[in-house]
């Protein structure tokens, strides 16, 4: 019969289980999101799942985030679709297990980490790491921040990654105690960073950083101590071919590569300095909101943070990047005296080494703290709870540590009810992030989405135009929102001069291409439906489009293709149709999409020999039978 005390503290755990799936419940209900759709939704590989043409190997390469396309998260998503279909509630389901799942994880770590961080190691009963263990589990499983990574189906890709690092580190761990008690373990410690590693990394490549996490783990609660001499050599030499070799030859192909940079920053809205500069407050950012989680704060966008374009611009860009320098300083120096604070500090930056440093990626994203997050709270909390414990009885410690746990769940349920509902959702980030113009533009296209749903479209985009208004006022560099406003207007009466110049003006300084999308939405639409589209205004966007420098060929075919619907089906005129669709197809030859477009436009003006020919060629190019039922319906047409 287990004791009092082992009840109260299983009592504890499954309490602790509870809680956070009761917090999390309802935001299960949100459906699918934002990236949702173009991630999974629209991906042709998981809508095959089930019929004539599924293909596993294409499922597993069907992302086109990352180089690696994280074959091992796109194979989750894929299970999930055989199991469930595309069911938003399910796919959301797994992803609050795996969160359990990583906060198990959390846990066992730090039950072994815990008692070693102390300046005395011995110090800290087992008793007592159970429940620190536990606090720093429930804590992080409990954060608000997690809301927008657990909630949204695609950040699963992150929840993996940090589910395999977990193993890596926990399996890296165990072999690294039992080699301080003279057991062997060298093997299995390198082999379970390399094998969990290599599924952290394609899952998502910021898996890579499991290496520098475990050498964190290593100088502070171990410090290379080892029974054998020899081991120790082994250690320092596989920690410098792991962590110092990797970057040793990024900078090596840096400098010998300099327009590889350049290059990808040419398509951002910041150069390579603003970004560094900007990281420094993004990072003490992360760091407020980890520490004082308000929900306000909290959100899916955070494009109103101003881009720090020099030291003093803003203002808080020098002390920000003071204030890093002198946490790295001092997590170095105090590593041996203060190892929970070198930890926490060092787990939290290398943590953010990838996606918060130099690569052209977004600015800020909440997602990027899923896993530093877990190595700040560890650390603090083996720093800060023997304070405490000296202090305050253990009656006392266990009121503090159960009002804490109780205060994050309460600020994460009022998140997960934003998350419960998509408009629910867009509408709050909108208030509390005014400056946002991609906020305010979610915001306006779910009171559109909502609106249609509830068969009130009109209302709906009445109501949605302040929303887009602001958007488009707030990023000149975006057309988004825009367009969006020009079509709400063009449905209903003439656009002004001045909106369609703007459109054009902002399509020619586009520079990076996928910007461009809601232009060739426009074009879909206004060959849809009569819009009140000047055609000599639509055609010098079109040519403004073509002549944009920066545009790929498959882009250049799609705007020909759209504008070739609009002059087939509103101008009639199909010469011009005919010439726009060849020459779409001619741009990109390897899509069978333009081809299958062109036998459409033959076979409506009664052509058949031409539709077939063009027919033959769509179903020759369409190796992922992608369009095989439109071109057996085709086929049916035709009489063939």
């Amino acid at each position: 019969m287990p004791s009092k005390s082992e009840t109260r503290y299983l009592s504890a755990v499954v309490a602790t289980i509870v809680l956070c799936l009761a917090v999390y419940w309802t935001s299960l209900g949100g459906g699918f999101l934002f990236d949702d759709y173009y991630n999974l939704l629209d991906n042709a590989a998981l809508r095959a799942i089930g019929t004539s043409a599924q293909d596993w190997m294409a499922v597993a390469m069907s992302s086109d985030a990352g180089m690696l396309r994280r074959p091992v998260s796109m194979l989750s998503f894929g299970l999930d679709t055989v199991l469930f279909g595309m069911n938003p509630w399910a796919f959301k389901a797994v992803n609050l297990l795996i969160h359990l799942a990583n906060g198990a994880l959390l846990y066992l770590l730090a039950l072994r980490l815990v008692p070693r961080l102390p300046s005395n190691p011995h110090s800290a009963s087992h008793s007592d790491s159970r429940w620190v263990a536990l606090l720093i589990a429930a804590l992080w499983l409990l954060h608000p921040l997690n809301v927008s990574t657990v909630a949204y189906i695609v950040q699963r890709m992150t929840e993996l990654s940090a589910l395999f690092t977990l193993c890596g580190l926990l399996w890296y761990t165990d072999a690294r105690l039992r080699m301080t008690r003279g057991e062997p373990g060298l093997l299995r410690s390198i082999a379970g960073l390399c094998f969990f590693g290599l599924l952290a990394i394609l899952s998502k490549e910021s898996g890579a950083l499991i290496f520098a996490l475990a050498w964190v783990v290593e100088i502070t609660c171990f410090q290379f101590e080892t029974i054998q001499p020899k081991q120790n050599r082994i250690l320092k030499a596989f920690f410098l071919t792991s962590v110092g070799l990797p970057l040793l030859l990024l900078f090596a192909f840096v400098v010998t590569h300099p327009d590889w940079l350049s290059q990808a920053y040419a398509l951002r809205d910041f150069s390579l300095a603003e970004r560094l500069l900007t990281e420094a407050r993004v990072l003490c950012h992360y760091l407020l909101w980890i520490i004082v989680p308000n929900p306000g704060w909290m959100a899916l966008y955070h494009d109103d943070i101003v881009i720090s374009t020099r030291l003093l611009e803003p203002a808080g860009t020098l002390f920000a990047i003071l204030f890093i320098a002198v946490v790295i300083a001092s997590a170095w120096l105090l590593r041996k005296r203060y190892p929970a604070y070198s930890f926490a500090a060092g787990w939290f930056l290398v943590g953010h080494a990838m996606e918060s440093s130099f690569l052209p990626l977004e600015i800020v994203f909440e997602h990027r703290n899923y896993l530093p997050m877990m190595g700040l709270i560890l650390g603090l909390a083996a720093l800060i709870i023997p304070w405490v414990r000296s202090r305050l009885t253990l009656r006392s410690t266990m009121v503090l540590g159960i009002a804490l746990t109780a205060g994050l769940a309460g600020l994460t349920a009022v998140r997960t009810l934003q998350w419960s509902d998509p408009l629910t959702l867009a509408i709050a980030e909108a208030r509390h992030h005014p400056a946002s113009a991609r906020s305010q533009y979610e915001a306006g296209r779910a009171v559109i989405i909502a609106g249609a749903k509830a068969g009130t479209r009109e209302s709906a985009d009445l109501a949605a135009l302040p929303y887009f208004e602001r958007a488009a006022e707030l990023d000149p560099g975006q057309i988004h929102a825009l367009v969006e406003l020009i079509l709400i207007k063009a449905s209903r009466g003439p656009v002004p001069a001045a909106r369609l110049e703007d459109l054009t003006n902002r399509i020619a300084a586009l520079s990076y291409f996928p910007r461009l999308n809601p232009f060739l939405d426009l074009l879909v639409t206004a060959s849809n439906q009569p819009l009140s589209l000047e055609p000599e205004a639509l055609s010098r966007m079109v040519e403004t489009a073509l002549a944009n420098p920066r545009f790929p060929a498959k882009v250049r075919a799609t705007i020909m293709n759209n504008y070739g619907a609009y002059q087939f089906n509103i101008l009639h005129d199909t010469q011009q149709a005919v010439s726009l669709t060849l020459a779409a197809a001619a741009e990109d030859p390897a899509n069978p999409y333009f081809e299958l477009n062109v036998a459409k436009i033959a076979l409506a003006v009664g052509q058949m020999d031409v539709a077939r020919a063009h027919l033959d060629k769509a179903e020759a190019l369409d190796r992922s039978h992608r369009f095989k039922e439109e071109i057996t319906h085709l086929r049916t047409q035709l009489g063939d």
